[in-house]
């Protein structure tokens, strides 16, 4: 049986509790920077409502630190949002994922604070 997304969304949550992913820090080969991974950001991430491909988004989450180091980098695009005053801009990246027997393709980005501190976020999802 297939679950729901809020089934999936529970799982991954339960997932990084059992991870004791309280804060982790990887770093990021194309931009030679540390990102950092919270169990908070994997849960503002995963509070979306993604219509297309919720289990693909919850591997994502789960793997996104074997991901993110060898993905292509894309560039950089400055922050141009009013609202959102601390962030400097987000880099770009690009990749093509294997979820079960069908290939995605991936674009998310990590934010950069005007502070230096850089966050993953997660992008868009297309199956290929």
């Amino acid at each position: 049986m297939k679950k729901t997304k809020e089934e999936l969304k529970r799982e991954l949550l339960q997932w990084v509790k059992n991870q004791n992913w309280t804060n982790r820090k990887f770093v990021s080969i194309p931009i030679g920077q540390i990102v950092e991974f919270t169990a908070s950001g994997i849960k503002h991430t995963i509070s979306r409502n993604y219509k297309n491909f919720p289990e693909v988004e919850i591997q994502m989450a789960k793997n996104i630190m074997a991901i993110l180091p060898n993905s292509f980098y894309m560039g950089f695009d400055r922050n141009t949002d009013k609202k959102r005053a601390e962030l400097k801009g987000v880099h770009n990246f690009y990749d093509i994922v294997k979820f079960e027997d069908s290939l995605y393709e991936v674009w998310f980005k990590v934010k950069e604070t005007r502070d230096k501190t850089y966050f993953y976020d997660h992008g868009i999802i297309k199956k290929l």
